[in-house]
């Protein structure tokens, strides 16, 4: 396995400006392209995530689990979207033709709604939200059935994800904004980074990875900080010690302070 060392600075708590950590980038996997979509559970200590297959024009969802080292293909045609709902331990999947729930006990996917749809991305907190491809229009799950968002008719969703806090953030290739839990006010966090996931911790702070590296919220001024300063990230979720686990266009990593 290899290691190399990267010095990070992270906010503390939005108190201290900042703190320097001497951290370790360790590889998970390697050898899949694009890894995208990071999706841990902790309970199982697998890591799910999608990736680019080798012919270069579709998708697969793969289940790396970490305690046997072991890896599977998940029967998802064009599987692309991960999103966990915690409030039910449900692990849901989306591909070319709708979406698929994961069966724990037979480690794989079964069909659960929305047929012949493409899903392009999920989100699961209070509501199921995912987003249809190619036309990015957000739905939500409203009295036995998905709906589009009325907010969001006309608006084209890349990315999509409710805090804990209740404020919702969402990106598409203009820029990435969020919308207030408190105020309803939309302010625009950045129109220069491409986001390719924004991602909770297990703390409920919001993180952002794309091009340049891996970000937070600056929140005084509703910006983008800079926590890690990498070229291109394409995934980003959290370990259930809130480590940052990370991939590139090659491989995946997680990130351990240095004791």
């Amino acid at each position: 396995m290899k290691f190399h060392k990267m010095l990070l600075w992270l906010l503390l708590l939005w108190k201290i400006p900042f703190y320097v950590c001497i951290y370790e980038s360790r590889i998970i996997l390697d050898n899949y392209r694009k890894p995208n979509n990071l999706v841990y559970h902790k309970y199982t200590d697998t890591l799910f995530f999608s990736h680019t297959m080798k012919s270069g024009d579709d998708f697969e969802i793969i289940a790396y689990d970490m305690q046997k080292n072991a890896t599977a293909v998940l029967e998802v045609p064009g599987g692309y979207a991960i999103a966990y709902d915690k409030g039910n331990d449900d692990i849901y999947f989306g591909g070319h033709d709708g979406i698929y729930k994961y069966n724990y006990m037979l480690e794989q996917a079964e069909f659960f709604g929305e047929d012949k749809k493409s899903i392009w991305g999920m989100c699961i907190g209070t509501n199921f939200y995912y987003i249809q491809y190619p036309k990015q229009q957000l739905y939500v799950y409203r009295d036995d059935k998905f709906v589009p968002v009325a907010e969001a008719i006309g608006i084209e969703v890349d990315n999509f994800l409710v805090s804990k806090r209740s404020d919702i953030y969402y990106s598409n290739k203009t820029a990435t904004f969020k919308v207030d839990a408190k105020t309803r006010d939309t302010v625009i966090l950045s129109d220069e980074v491409k986001v390719r996931q924004i991602a909770d911790d297990n703390n409920g702070d919001v993180y952002f990875c794309g091009t340049g590296g891996i970000y937070t919220e600056y929140k005084p001024n509703y910006n983008f900080n800079k926590i890690v300063d990498i070229e291109d990230v394409f995934g980003l979720t959290f370990d259930d010690n809130n480590n940052i686990i990370y991939s590139d266009d090659k491989a995946i990593y997680r990130l351990v302070p240095i004791t």
